[in-house]
């Protein structure tokens, strides 16, 4: 046929393939992504486009459309119509059974105990049935979840951070960041995000860094990955033993002054005296009131230290 004596004659699909193409170049499954068709309406549509002109095919198996292709005009009639291609097969029925929530690829073929190749079959023609969706057109086979299901599924970048921290202890930003191997200016919008979803709390600062702790919610989180690296804690301000114990001290009492705390540890008074004005100078500890012999109490860094260095020594 002739493309420049008359207008080609494209069906529905064979259309739809050829505007993809001429948007991008792809392979068949993202093609038929893209389209909304099942692998096998894909393949006669695009022997069809590469029989008149309109696309080729590369050593790499990539589509692209023609010159002819992007050039031409061309009129459209109606697919022929195939028995049972809007009904799900006996493959389709089990993969909709266990997409019981967002999944990946390869945990639908752990589940099903196929190859992953079979499930990029089985959800191609189920994405061209309606029936999935993606929750990244881009990385279509990253997560997959049946069409119309609201569970709000975290970006690639949200799932890192999430992943990266770790289950027991708070740590801070930069070292979230580390873990997750992403741009500093990238993980504090993320952490604003998630703490607004529930999944991570801030929990005080330490050394002037805020500090974030993951919820039950973040724990339990399908996206949260268990085979990760996760933040290390951060660095303590103070580290001895007799500081952990005065702070826990301080901490037992509410508040304390200084002769309390030389009386439960039986350490000589100008000695706590000397610590006490270091842990104030380390805002860990402070007066609760004005007169000079106003008892200490911690403050919220105090707290988080004593916190982090008690889950260390119980460790």
């Amino acid at each position: 046929m002739s493309l420049n004596a008359r207008k080609p004659v494209l069906t529905k699909s064979q259309a739809a393939c050829l505007v993809a193409l001429r948007d991008r170049n792809a392979l068949k499954a993202e093609i038929a992504i893209l389209t909304k068709r099942d692998l096998r309406r894909t393949a006669a549509a695009l022997r069809v486009l590469m029989r008149l002109g309109l696309a080729q095919q590369d050593g790499a198996n990539v589509w692209h459309a023609t010159a002819s292709g992007r050039a031409c005009r061309f009129d459209i009639v109606p697919d022929r119509p195939r028995r049972g291609s809007d009904v799900p097969g006996p493959g389709g029925r089990r993969l909709l059974e266990v997409l019981d929530r967002p999944m990946r690829a390869r945990e639908i073929a752990e589940k099903l105990e196929i190859t992953r190749q079979r499930v990029h079959q089985l959800v191609i023609k189920l994405h061209a049935q309606g029936r999935v969706t993606f929750a990244d057109p881009e990385n279509p086979f990253w997560m997959v979840m049946r069409a119309g299901d609201k569970t709000p599924v975290l970006s690639r970048d949200e799932e890192r951070v999430l992943s990266a921290l770790p289950p027991d202890y708070a740590t801070n930003a930069t070292k979230i960041r580390v873990a997750a191997r992403m741009p500093d200016e990238n993980v504090q919008p993320i952490l604003e995000r998630l703490m607004a979803s529930g999944l991570v709390e801030a929990c005080g600062e330490l050394q002037g860094n805020r500090l974030y702790r993951i919820t039950a919610s973040g724990l339990r989180h399908s996206q949260r990955g268990q085979s990760v690296r996760r933040a290390q804690a951060p660095r303590l301000p103070v580290e001895s033993d007799r500081v952990h114990r005065v702070l826990s001290a301080i901490q037992d009492s509410g508040t304390s002054r200084i002769r309390d705390v030389t009386d439960v540890l039986g350490v000589p008074h100008q000695s706590i005296n000397a610590l006490m004005q270091y842990l104030k100078r380390k805002r860990l500890v402070m007066k609760t009131g004005l007169e000079f012999g106003a008892p200490y109490a911690l403050t919220d860094e105090g707290r988080a230290a004593l916190a982090e260095m008690t889950r260390r020594s119980a460790a």
